[in-house]
């Protein structure tokens, strides 16, 4: 599969009741067709949001539309895709 390849890492420092949580973590590779540092300073720059956000924002939207474009028969996905088609137009005219 052609695409950039990611490591992506995922830990969980505190509980809903702020408590630490010790060794829970998620880590994987996957590939992507885009250059998500380059969306990630894109969404920084066109949204007027806090960094964080739009960081958790253009990561995870580029990992789900990936995992959509990769699964497209699923019927799930295959009913969400004129959604997610209109979304990113508005999002690329933000």
């Amino acid at each position: 599969m052609k695409g950039h390849l990611y490591k992506v890492t995922l830990e969980h420092l505190e509980d809903a009741k702020g408590q630490a949580i010790d060794n829970s973590r998620l880590a994987f590779e996957t590939r992507n067709h885009d250059d998500i540092f380059k969306i990630v300073e894109m969404i920084k720059v066109k949204m007027d949001l806090e960094e964080a956000d739009a960081m958790a924002f253009a990561v995870g939207l580029k990992l789900f539309g990936e995992v959509m474009l990769n699964n497209r028969d699923v019927e799930l996905f295959k009913q969400f895709k004129p959604h997610m088609t209109d979304f990113m137009k508005q999002l690329k005219k933000q």
